[in-house]
């Protein structure tokens, strides 16, 4: 596609992949009417619990024997602790989604300042991630237990 706009098409697609995902495990989800930080906020029915979430949608490119992508995230919004983001970030390769990784801010906040992952870029963090043989990394850290990991979103 070369649409002009095909940035906001690609990233729609990747928040509708995204809700699709928890639909499927039984939370119900809503896009913010005011984009502040939140992408979409889930909601189990029964218990009333609200997550935020924010999703990051990346293209991959091969590589020898691996694929890549990467994402920018604002690091003001993953600095504040406070709102308890987890973040989806979803990969497009050989026009399949991949895994999706599902890490909480706290958890990508920590990683940034105790392990330098990503690079600084005019108030963003750009994180490159590296998918090979079920197993994906930025730099020596390690992020493949954040595949598919749905372990907040558990109906119990």
């Amino acid at each position: 596609m070369n649409k002009p706009n095909y940035h906001l098409y690609f990233g729609r697609a990747g928040h509708l992949k995204a809700m699709s995902e928890f639909l499927l495990r039984g939370w119900n989800v809503a896009v913010p009417e005011v984009d502040e930080g939140d992408d979409i906020f889930v909601v189990q029915h029964e218990t009333g619990e609200l997550k935020r979430v924010q999703v990051k949608t990346a293209k991959a490119k091969s590589q020898k024997e691996s694929y890549a992508a990467q994402f920018n995230l604002s690091l003001k919004q993953l600095a504040d602790i406070k709102k308890g983001v987890h973040y989806v970030l979803l990969v497009r390769y050989l026009d399949q989604w991949s895994d999706i990784l599902i890490i909480t801010q706290e958890t990508l906040f920590d990683l940034y300042n105790n392990h330098q992952i990503g690079s600084v870029h005019k108030d963003n963090l750009t994180l490159r991630l590296t998918f090979r043989k079920n197993k994906v990394f930025n730099k020596q850290t390690d992020f493949s237990i954040y595949q598919n990991n749905f372990e907040d979103f558990l109906i119990t």
